[in-house]
C-alpha cells in the first residue's frame, strides 16, 4: 500500500508522522536522487513555512564558542589567556566538518542566543577552556524559525487530539507536528561516533531546502540549556565583536532511564 503524498498545494502534510517518513527514506533509501514522496514532503516545507519567517534585525548580538583558548606573553614574564583569534572562531571555507545543518565542506556559522547555549553546544568537560564570541548581525537577516512556543513531538500532538476525542489531529495539529519534530530532529545531540553517518542527511536537506528558497538562516531549539540555536548560511552575514577566554566550572547532569531494569535473584 502506497502512503498518501504530502500536498503542498494545500498544503498539508499527509500524516503527523511525515517527517519521520521523510527522515527514514533518506537515510536508509534515497538521498540525492528524490522520489515523489520525498519531493512532495519538501515542498509541503517550504509551503508551510511562510507563517515561521522571522527577521533578526541589524545589530543583533549572538555567541559562538569553540574549545581550547590561545596564550601570549604578558608584561610579568608569564602568560595569560586570550580567546581565538578571528578566523578561528569562523568555521572555515571548504573545510567545514559535518553539523546539522551543512555537510562537509559547505559552512555555516552556527550561533546561539545565550553564551552558556553556545558553550555547551561543544559539550565540554569541567576544567576546560574555551573561547566565546560576540557576534553582531550586519543587517537584516530573514530566517525559518522551528522553534515552539511549547516543547513537543508529532506523538505528543497525536495523544492531545486523542484526549479531545479526535481519531486524528487536524490540519493545524498535523502540520505543528511535524514542524515540531523537524525541530527536535535539529536540536536532538547526535553522539561523536556517529559523526558523518547518515543521521545527519535529513536536516542537512531541509537547511539547503531554505537555504536555495533564498532565506538567511534557520533558527532552532538547543538541548543545551534555555538558549536557543541559529544557523545562518553565510558565515560573512555576522561579524565578531570580542572574543574571551573562559573555563568551565560545572555541568549539570540530568537522567531518564530508557528500559527495564535487570537484577540478581
Amino acid at each position: 500500500m502506497t502512503d498518501a503524498l504530502d500536498d503542498p498545494s494545500g498544503p498539508a502534510f499527509a500524516s503527523w508522522r511525515s517527517y519521520q517518513l521523510f527522515a527514514s527514506r533518506i537515510r536508509g533509501a534515497r538521498r540525492f536522487v528524490w522520489t515523489a514522496e520525498i519531493q512532495a514532503f519538501l515542498d509541503t516545507v517550504l509551503a508551510t513555512a511562510t507563517s515561521r519567517e522571522f527577521v533578526i534585525p541589524e545589530g543583533q548580538v549572538f555567541f559562538r564558542a569553540q574549545r581550547g583558548v590561545e596564550y601570549v606573553a604578558n608584561e610579568h614574564g608569564g602568560e595569560e589567556p586570550l580567546g581565538h583569534g578571528r578566523e578561528r572562531m569562523k568555521p572555515l571555507p571548504n573545510r567545514a566538518s559535518e553539523g546539522r545543518a551543512n555537510p562537509a565542506g559547505i559552512p555555516v556559522l552556527y550561533l546561539a542566543t545565550k553564551i552558556e547555549t553556545a558553550v555547551a553546544e561543544t559539550r565540554p568537560w569541567i576544567g576546560a577552556e574555551m573561547s566565546a564570541a560576540r557576534f553582531k548581525t550586519i543587517r537584516p537577516l530573514t530566517v525559518i524559525t522551528f522553534i515552539q512556543d511549547v516543547r513537543k513531538s508529532a506523538l505528543t500532538t497525536v495523544l492531545f487530539s486523542e484526549i479531545l476525542g479526535t481519531s486524528s489531529p487536524d490540519l493545524e495539529r498535523t502540520t505543528e507536528a511535524v514542524w515540531a519534530d523537524i525541530d527536535n530532529a535539529y536540536s536532538t545531540p547526535v553522539s561523536r561516533d556517529d559523526v558523518g553517518s547518515a543521521d545527519y542527511a535529513p536536516t542537512q536537506i531541509i537547511t539547503e531546502l531554505f537555504k536555495n528558497a533564498g532565506y538567511d538562516g534557520i533558527a532552532y531549539n538547543s538541548n543545551f540549556g534555555e538558549g536557543h540555536n541559529l544557523a545562518l548560511f553565510d558565515a560573512n552575514s555576522a561579524e565578531i565583536v570580542s572574543c574571551a577566554p573562559y573555563e568551565i566550572q560545572s555541568i549539570e547532569v540530568k537522567v531518564r532511564q530508557i528500559g527495564n531494569d535487570w537484577s540478581s535473584k
